[in-house]
């Protein structure tokens, strides 16, 4: 189940600057897509070449996904990793889903194990 985040909006300049500055970078990546489209762009998306990756998983491409909205006082996001050949997946989520685990937590899921823990960051300027 997902939880809407608490307000603000998809920031476009966010997602270019990732998609010109890191995912477009990645020689992993053979293609970043906005999502639904540049005009809205509600997320990010990046698709990786499985002939790429080291060691190989199979055949269907892995995808990354990025969804963020920054707000006062933290930004709400989800970053998803998901691999269709092993049933893999890793996020990185900060958002109200798991109350218990804090306001960040990070998840992995298997054919046959899930776990997730809290996580925090501190700001060293």
């Amino acid at each position: 189940m997902s939880v809407p985040h608490l307000g603000g909006d998809p920031n476009a300049n966010l997602y270019a600057q990732l998609k010109r500055d890191v995912l477009d970078r990645v020689p992993q990546i053979s293609a970043v897509e906005f999502v639904p489209d540049d005009i809205e762009a509600k997320q990010l998306r990046a698709i990786f070449d499985p002939g790429r990756l080291d060691p190989p998983t199979g055949p269907e491409s892995p995808e990354l996904t990025i969804k963020w909205y920054r707000q006062d006082p933290d930004d709400w996001f989800r970053i998803n990793y998901t691999d269709p050949n092993t049933g893999f997946h890793a996020g990185w989520h900060q958002d109200e889903d798991h109350p218990d685990l804090g306001q960040a937590h990070f998840q992995y899921s298997t054919a046959d194990t899930e776990d997730r823990w809290g996580i925090t960051f501190k700001n060293e300027e």
